[in-house]
């Protein structure tokens, strides 16, 4: 069962996806999202979704005819290559986030079908293991975790939409068309990076659910004693096994639409900080409100990037930490045989089965590589910002 507080913004989650049309199928959620049951698919969502998929893909046509030959961007080369890069990036992101969801429909409606029945099997058992008032308060951390994640994304939304308004070289119908083409695909991107949110935040629930209940048994909490450890432990290891097959199908069957999130962010974030230098050297006009909403931009992509980088880090680490805590139980001063098996089985399985994930199975996501991560922006910028320095002094070399 959800604590109420989570039910509610994993609804809210849930409500940006179906809007977009991120989801499946639709879910029938009651009590906060404490009972979920799946709907069949309907001809009208799939109406609906196909509506949204083709409409997001062709209102880049309204970006494209004018953005680059009016506004500040119409002398610098490099960020006309920018807004080419931009826009080409924005298609591959709707065809990998809509194409997952049009080719892969069926393997995602039975992910959600065999999420239910593992949610279902395995609540009752962590509720006869581990108190009320422990899961309670993990529920209640990780609500607040994911309603931080939610309140920057949509800041830094708000700090976007103030900085591009003022970038508008000429107010009239076509600026604000192309104003709010760009608002519709930053909210979809939104949605998305929610839905991987609300993803990261489950699982991270149950591995943490799994270390209490390893606790539960190591300090012997709950009356269960030698007799009954072993059979709880076995439920844990098998809880952990099949979370950990979850994760991994989730991490698969997202990876195209996920790793395509990536790419624009890493694109968003150098796009930001070469707009920056833009404004510190004067080369973009602006006054002081358009530079404070400059800096909240980038001070709250960098904390939207840092937090995706540092859940996604947790998760990982929490499963495959699993096997550090098994060690605990080495200092017990009895154990029995059955309990000493089950402990062995469980050890084998945490160090032969690790959790990673990598984008399309090539470039793995860990805290080294959001270090990496930064440091490629900065170096891109830095780059960029000595293209631009060498094409300022061609015209004096000439004369």
């Amino acid at each position: 069962m959800l604590h109420p507080k989570l039910g509610r913004v994993l609804s809210l989650v849930y409500y940006h996806s179906l809007v977009f049309a991120l989801m499946g199928t639709t879910l029938g959620m009651r009590s906060h999202g404490k009972i979920i049951r799946l709907h069949k698919i309907s001809s009208i969502y799939l109406i609906y979704s196909a509506f949204i998929s083709i409409g997001l893909f062709l209102n880049i046509y309204f970006i494209i005819p004018k953005g680059v030959l009016d506004g500040y961007i119409k002398y610098n080369i490099v960020l006309q290559w920018n807004f080419f890069a931009m826009v080409g990036l924005r298609v591959l992101a709707i065809l990998g986030c809509y194409g997952t969801m049009w080719l892969k429909r069926r393997q995602i409606i039975q992910l959600y079908k065999d999420s239910l029945i593992y949610w279902k099997r395995f609540s009752s058992i962590m509720k006869a293991i581990v108190s009320g008032q422990e899961l309670k308060e993990l529920q209640l951390s990780l609500a607040r975790k994911l309603w931080q994640k939610i309140m920057v994304l949509y800041v830094g939304f708000m700090f976007s939409t103030a900085v591009q308004y003022q970038l508008l070289g000429v107010i009239n119908k076509h600026s604000v068309l192309v104003l709010s083409t760009r608002l519709t695909q930053f909210l979809q991107f939104i949605a998305v990076k929610m839905g991987f949110y609300a993803l990261l935040i489950l699982l991270d629930h149950q591995f943490r659910v799994i270390h209490l209940a390893l606790s539960v048994l190591h300090e012997g909490r709950g009356g269960r004693k030698g007799g009954r450890k072993w059979k709880s432990l076995r439920s844990i290891a098998l809880m952990h096994r099949e979370t950990l097959q979850l994760a991994r199908r989730v991490f698969s069957l997202f990876d195209i639409a996920n790793a395509t999130v990536f790419v624009n962010m890493f694109m968003s974030t150098l796009n930001i900080f070469y707009h920056a230098v833009q404004y510190s050297n004067n080369t973009i006009k602006s006054d002081g409100w358009g530079k404070t909403f400059g800096n909240g931009l980038i001070v709250f992509n960098l904390w939207g990037t840092m937090m995706l980088m540092n859940m996604l880090d947790g998760v990982i680490s929490s499963c495959n930490n699993t096997g550090q805590q098994l060690k605990q139980f080495s200092d017990l001063p009895s154990v029995s045989k059955k309990l000493k098996r089950e402990l062995d089985a469980f050890s084998v399985q945490t160090r032969r089965n690790h959790l990673e994930y990598k984008i399309c199975g090539l470039v793995q996501l860990d805290k080294p590589a959001g270090l990496g991560y930064f440091g490629s922006i900065l170096s891109n910028v830095i780059i960029l910002m000595q293209f631009d320095l060498r094409r300022q002094q061609q015209p004096n070399s000439h004369g």
